[in-house]
């Protein structure tokens, strides 16, 4: 297609876009009906995550789908899609629709072998088989990142971990390995392993856990309240362990929970709106500002 001056960017991209989302599905098909399996289109910003109930018709949607036998292909809308509502890559909408499915397993194909690391003695890289979940990642290697996405191992990693609070593991490996997805679901180890901490959360936890894409405001906590919001046994969060916040948001709306460090560690679903909050910031006595059934750790 001849470029055009009058064209602006964004434009440009909407065009190729809608042109291109035929010519990828026309390819899925042909590909899938060779073995005689229908495949469907689902195009998402991350607008669609918005909201409780759009959230949960969308899994509606993929949940016919897969009773019936029809595999959902799924990708960002780019056609519609402004900047601030894009996703970093398909690596993210990948994490947030396993979260929305409760899947065992998250499969990111990429054209590494893997999360590298430092050797010991650091002239070479090396493959990392299995991340525990409370394993510490400074010597990880993440700098680098594909040449057709946004994102990168940096963001991968990022996903995993969210992946792993949720109680869902996620495997890294490289697309041109041989046989790669029958292999993993064999349970051959092949790249790295990020395991999930032994977790179950309810359909309201993992759908604030996609809310990291709307998030109406955010509060900071002190060293007791993350304890206690993250361990074990996690309590309700009180306004006298609030230290300050940020944003207008009303009743029902979700926040993002920091500690001193600036760290999220949480989303949460507030209780009352930010002028109530304001009242009650610090002080005893108070109703509990998110509830530990309505918030779910990130870390």
């Amino acid at each position: 297609m001849p470029a055009s001056s009058t064209r602006s960017p964004v434009e440009e991209r909407q065009l190729l876009a809608a042109i291109g989302q035929v010519e990828l599905m026309f390819a899925y098909r042909n590909a899938f009906k060779r073995r005689n399996i229908i495949v469907a289109q689902v195009l998402a910003t991350k607008d669609d995550f918005r909201s409780r109930k759009h959230y949960l018709n969308m899994m509606q949607c993929f949940e016919i789908m897969l009773k019936e036998n029809v595999i959902p292909i799924v990708n960002e809308n780019d056609v519609v899609s402004v900047e601030e509502l894009m996703f970093t890559d398909n690596d993210e909408l990948a994490g947030l629709v396993t979260s929305m499915m409760q899947a065992d397993a998250l499969i990111m194909l990429t054209s590494v072998d893997g999360v590298m690391a430092n050797s010991k003695h650091g002239k070479t890289k090396e493959v990392i088989t299995v991340i525990q979940p409370e394993e510490t990642t400074d010597n990880i290697e993440v700098t680098g990142k594909s040449s057709f996405g946004r994102g990168g191992m940096q963001t991968k990693l990022q996903i995993a971990r969210k992946l792993s609070s949720l109680g869902i593991t996620t495997h890294i490996a490289n697309a041109a390995t041989e046989n790669v997805l029958e292999r993993i679901l064999s349970g051959e180890q092949i790249g790295t392993t990020i395991l999930p901490k032994k977790v179950k959360r309810s359909g309201t936890q993992r759908w604030l856990a996609s809310s990291t894409v709307r998030q109406q405001g955010s509060i900071v906590v002190d060293d007791g309240a993350a304890r206690a919001m993250t361990g074990a046994k996690p309590t309700n969060l009180l306004p006298v362990g609030i230290c300050s916040f940020s944003g207008s948001f009303e009743k029902g709306d979700v926040i993002s929970v920091c500690d001193r460090q600036d760290k999220v560690i949480g989303m949460g679903k507030a209780a009352y709106d930010s002028k109530q909050l304001e009242k009650s910031l610090g002080k005893h006595s108070q109703l509990p500002f998110i509830r530990c059934a309505y918030f779910v750790p990130l870390s």
